[in-house]
């Protein structure tokens, strides 16, 4: 019998056809995306930031299938393997949220088709409630439309609700009219775009019906009526601070979406406005949780008795620097290991000793850029020589980093970007990711297209200084080029790093199993050589030592 809820909430979609799937049950055939992404895995054409596959005997593997099939002869077991299979911040906290204001609301944590029949044989919710945050490649690969499709066939009576920060670049970066349509294409029945959305989603959970939803949309909300896309109303969205909303994880109406490794945060947005970086634009002015509020979480955190590990999802965790050593300070007096995004910039020997203490184990750090004309122009507040003490005193605490670049700004020459491959060596970085420079029109730098000469958008552009063929070529040469550290773009990137660690696996071990699977991109593999490559079995060898737990959805 089927529980009635008020909503489901599914923080993470992922379109599992994209990739070779062993025990995929009635998979649609021709798979459209796969049949792309395949085509994308055996191609120079284009350097790609995101998810890159792997094509043995003409199947597609993502990373977490890779490890499957080498731990296991088959991709079954790839959702052990998975980086979004660690409880996302997104359903638990809509879940607290809501339980809290009497609304009945499960959470499921990452579903694809494969988990829709069990769900809806276990859930009659008045709402769906998907979150386009992390459909980093939505665009691409119609996850969207697919999984409303979907949604609709598992819960045809319930009412399919889109949010998240995908959505609000899109409004900032569409017109009126191209955004509606899009929202069209969708084919959701309504649209929660903004970047908090608490009270939205209240107020949305207080409809009964479509059309008392259409009559009375809450704010931020485009609701479809037939065949147009109603605008949100006038009104604004009240403030919902921090402090009222942390999540209460101990109160949860649910558990079995728990991973050992939690998301959490601190924070809302970015102290600072990089120029290339839409996030600060989307989310507003940077707000933090006080103090007490961080320790009330951990101390929820502490009495569910089962998570180990936390990844902090603020922006900028160690700015402001004196709020940061007293959220460490506060961190230490608990066993929880950790993780964050990460400015080096701003580690000195006491902070790096205090991150060690709290049980840090590793980081990621936007370093973008090591030339200071090029940070300038970022509005980084940084230098290579800042960014070279803050490193050094992550290394001697042992604590791993992940850094990521992007060449080709405006203002990005041969020699400023050949500067990253040096930089990675002499400072002995674990892993990194070189990624070409995306254009978003809703970014700070695009105030500046005519003092650079900048023309196109997204990965199609050029600027007086390069273009983008020219920085795809150059972003090749520096991720092909390093003697210490590994090139980490599989899917998750520095969260695949995470999820690893908190299994216990060794940076030497996270290693190993990326640098395996780069060992076999950009052509197909045949799958008997492959296994038995020497990289191959030591990681086979690697991956029976560390069991991963299988996840709940």
């Amino acid at each position: 019998m089927t529980e009635p809820i008020d909503a489901l909430f599914i923080p993470y979609y992922v379109n599992i056809d994209r990739w070779h799937n062993d025990e995929g049950g009635q998979a649609p055939v021709p798979s459209l995306a796969r049949t792309r992404a395949t085509l994308d895995a055996l191609s120079d054409a284009e350097w790609m930031k995101d998810e890159v596959d792997l094509v043995i005997e003409g199947k597609l593997y993502d990373f977490s299938r890779f490890l499957s099939w080498a731990r296991y002869g088959s991709t079954r077991e790839w959702p052990r393997y998975d980086p979004f299979c660690m409880t996302l911040l997104s359903g638990s906290y809509y879940l607290s949220l809501l339980h809290r204001h009497g609304f009945r609301v499960r959470v499921a944590n990452a579903v694809s088709r494969l988990a829709l029949p069990a769900l809806a044989a276990q859930y009659a919710p008045r709402f769906v409630l998907l979150s386009t945050t992390l459909l980093f490649d939505a665009s691409a690969h119609e996850t969207i439309q697919l999984a409303v499709r979907q949604i609709r066939r598992a819960f045809p009576e319930a009412i399919v609700v889109l949010g998240g920060l995908m959505l609000v670049s899109y409004e900032k970066n569409m017109g009126p009219e191209a955004f509606r349509s899009q929202l069209r294409a969708y084919g959701a029945d309504a649209y929660v775009v903004t970047p908090r959305g608490e009270q939205p989603v209240l107020e949305l959970l207080a409809r009964r019906s479509r059309a008392e939803l259409a009559e009375d949309p809450p704010p931020c909300t485009y609701v479809v009526s037939g065949r147009a896309v109603q605008p949100p109303p006038a009104r604004p969205e009240p403030p919902f601070g921090l402090d009222e909303g942390y999540v209460r994880w101990s109160q949860l109406p649910q558990s079995d979406h728990l991973y050992h490794t939690v998301h959490t945060r601190t924070a809302r947005s970015c102290a600072f406005s990089c120029a290339f970086c839409e996030y600060p634009v989307n989310q507003g002015p940077l707000t933090t949780a006080s103090l007490d509020t961080v320790e009330r979480e951990l101390d929820e955190l502490k009495a569910l008795g089962t998570v180990r590990s936390l990844i902090f999802t603020d922006d900028t965790f160690n700015v402001p620097l004196l709020r940061f050593k007293e959220l460490l300070r506060l961190l230490a007096r608990y066993d929880f290991e950790w993780y964050s995004f990460f400015r080096p910039q701003y580690a000195d020997a006491e902070t790096a000793e205090l991150m060690k203490a709290s049980h840090c184990r590793a980081v990621f750090a936007g370093l973008e850029s090591v030339d200071d004309q090029v940070l300038k122009n970022m509005h980084k507040v940084a230098t290579g020589d800042a960014y070279r003490r803050g490193i050094e005193q992550l290394k001697k605490q042992d604590i791993a980093l992940h850094a990521n670049f992007i060449v080709g700004f405006p203002g990005e020459t041969e020699r400023s970007a050949r500067k990253i491959s040096s930089f990675i060596d002499e400072m002995g970085i674990d892993f990194c990711t070189v990624c070409v420079w995306c254009f978003i029109p809703s970014t700070p730098i695009a105030a500046q297209r005519a003092r650079f000469g900048i023309e196109g958008v997204g990965v199609q552009w050029r600027h007086d200084t390069m273009t983008a063929a020219e920085a795809q070529a150059l972003a090749r040469e520096v991720a092909g080029g390093q003697r210490h550290a590994v090139h980490n773009a599989v899917r998750g990137e520095a969260w695949t790093e995470f999820l690893l660690y908190s299994n216990g696996f060794t940076v030497d071990e996270v290693k190993l199993a990326i640098r395996a699977f780069n060992g076999g991109l950009g052509r197909d593999n045949r799958e008997a050589e492959l296994a038995q490559s020497a990289d191959c079995v030591a990681l086979r060898a690697v991956l029976e030592r560390h069991e991963m737990p299988v996840p709940v959805v």
